[in-house]
């Protein structure tokens, strides 16, 4: 069903108009509110326009007022608060050796529903990895790929062929963190498991490779759900590792069956902390500028 506006209860408020991003609503030549035929196609199915109409008049293809929408809660969060929350939150990489349970994942998923997105949400995908011994199974291989790291930013003509193909970051993000640390065998195993940190459970955000904003949209997604992972009890820390493994090692790909045509973006190492820290850590505040 195409998008329509129910003119029998519209009450022409004109909210919709408005809020509309892309100005896909307007005053037709019967001055009904209507979708402009000619600009629906960029409808951004963002649900704005349904949220703001007081008589539920909109009708947005995908959405319906029933599955999609709720009710506001009262807003009880102030800044105060929301500081509290955030400065107690920690990156967690000593976790108990105990599973999580799929009710909490599941859980802290659905705090997803909520997160903004640049374009398409629904292009990335989501892979949990509730399983320690199948995240095990991936440690040698990705203990070999960091040890190719080095060998690669060794290799002058291997740098300057990473720099053409993924790009000064991704290069400088190689060679100034995972290649020391590598170097220093940081994440050999003989020292026990410093890539996942015995991690029992893994979450992996990919998408096809030339899918719309999909590297935004899921580092938002992980930030939504490290801050839903602290609310319920749990702990855990981004992980780029992961990812970089199973996008160049097709067993990595396989043991986590990430599709062939996805890229994987970031993932999660989750579980309960297995100590409780005791003071918040403020940063240095970033280089601000103000132009008033």
């Amino acid at each position: 069903m195409a998008n329509f506006i129910n003119q029998e209860t519209c009450k022409k408020c004109k909210l919709c108009i408005e809020i509309c991003p892309v100005n896909i609503i307007g005053v037709d030549s019967n001055s009904l509110v209507n979708f402009i035929p000619e600009r629906e196609s960029i409808c951004l199915k963002c649900g704005q326009c349904m949220a703001v109409c007081h008589t539920n008049s909109i009708k947005i293809e995908g959405y319906s007022y029933e599955k999609n929408f709720l009710k506001l809660p009262d807003n009880e969060v102030d800044y105060e608060k929301f500081i509290n929350f955030i400065s107690s939150r920690r990156s967690v990489r000593n976790f108990k050796d105990k599973p999580v349970e799929k009710q909490v994942i599941k859980q802290i998923l659905s705090s997803l529903d909520y997160a903004p997105y640049g374009a398409e949400p629904n292009k990335v995908e989501i892979t949990i990895v509730n399983n320690r011994k199948i995240i095990e199974n991936s440690l040698p291989l990705v203990e070999k790929f960091l040890d190719d790291v080095i060998k690669w930013v060794d290799n002058p003509i291997v740098s300057r062929i990473i720099k053409h193909k993924k790009g000064i970051e991704t290069f400088n993000t190689l060679k100034n963190h995972l290649y020391p640390m590598s170097k220093l065998e940081n994440y050999k195993l003989k020292y026990g498991d410093r890539i996942t940190r015995d991690a029992p459970a893994l979450i992996i955000f990919h998408a096809k490779k030339n899918a719309e904003e999909h590297t935004n949209n899921a580092l938002i997604y992980a930030t939504y759900a490290m801050l839903a992972l602290h609310s319920a009890g749990l702990g855990g820390t981004m992980n780029g590792i992961m990812p970089a493994a199973i996008n160049k090692v097709e067993k990595v790909r396989k043991i986590f069956k990430i599709p062939e045509e996805n890229e994987a973006i970031i993932s999660l190492i989750i579980g309960y902390p297995k100590y409780k820290y005791q003071k918040a850590i403020k940063r240095d505040a970033k280089k601000t500028f103000w132009i008033e």
